[in-house]
């Protein structure tokens, strides 16, 4: 009873991960949504750049910056 309890929720829990996981990689099929895709994180990778830059941070904090600015831009 108790063994069929625990892989219950075991299995509940994989099947959650699952889909919350489908949910949020889904990608670009053709061509132009590729293109759009790739030519958006270009300029928000660029925008982060430039701001680090402007900001004059180096190593960690640039890296910290860049990680964090990106985050907020999806």
């Amino acid at each position: 009873m108790m063994r069929a309890w625990f892989l219950g929720i075991v299995i509940g829990i994989l099947v959650l991960g699952a889909s919350a996981a489908y949910a949020q990689s889904v990608k670009p099929k053709y061509p132009r949504e590729i293109k759009a895709a790739s030519t958006s994180i270009a300029e928000r990778n660029e925008d982060c750049r430039r701001q680090a830059r402007e900001q004059h941070l180096h190593l960690v904090k640039r890296y910290r910056f860049m990680r964090d600015c990106k985050r907020q831009r999806q």
